[in-house]
């Protein structure tokens, strides 16, 4: 019994079990030892080919979201060009007139685009609403701009059939009868209608236009 525990000076007590520290520390065995697993090289492979996968479908998407939203910022642009030269004509009781901007280089504004030829006009650089101080001649003219809305032409198509129309103090619109802006981003388009009346309305953006 000596040396297996220890005297009290009227019995003997037995040694206390230690533990293993060996076990404990990770010598000779593989207890306390954290378990390291890597990913195999196909595992890494098959990891990197669903990425690229998604990727790709992404694009497409991304794409499309792009298209809509440069559709839609420019036909609230020209709605908003529409509803002030209205409320213009209103206020001051004489005719407002929306044309296709005509814009240097440098973007800096020359008046109105000259009409081009076909059914239909191509709104390139923007809609420019001003108001005739002579009401002689309805051309633009130095210093009677209310508001220009510039277009990204490389972006969004817009054309309409005329490249200028008129709203009279009674709120009506020339041409009579109204008119509709198209505009095409991509395969995607919108319409902006003007009633008679001279209000515009927003249409819906379509997919994969012809």
């Amino acid at each position: 019994m000596v040396g297996s525990g220890f005297w009290t000076g009227g019995a003997w007590l037995p040694r206390p079990a230690f533990p293993d520290w060996k076990l404990l520390n990770g010598d000779g065995g593989d207890m306390g030892r954290p378990a390291q697993q890597g990913m195999t090289l196909a595992e890494l492979m098959a990891a990197v080919g669903i990425a690229v996968i998604l990727s790709l479908l992404a694009v497409p998407l991304l794409g499309a979201g792009r298209d809509r939203q440069r559709l839609l910022s420019h036909g609230l642009l020209l709605l908003n060009s529409v509803h002030q030269a209205r409320a213009e004509a209103l206020r001051r009781n004489q005719p407002v007139f929306l044309c296709a901007a005509n814009l240097k280089t440098n973007l800096e504004l020359q008046g109105c685009q000259p009409a081009q030829p076909g059914s239909q006009q191509v709104w390139r650089e923007g809609g420019l609403v001003y108001a005739d101080k002579g009401m002689d001649n309805a051309s633009y003219d130095g210093g009677e701009r209310l508001r220009l809305a510039m277009f990204d032409h490389e972006k969004v198509r817009v054309q309409a059939p005329v490249r200028q129309l008129t709203l009279l103090p009674e709120g009506r619109v020339e041409p009579e009868g109204g008119l509709v802006f198209q505009l095409r981003s991509g395969s995607r388009c919108l319409a902006v209608s003007v009633a008679a009346d001279g209000r515009a309305a927003l249409g819906g953006i379509a997919d994969d236009c012809a």
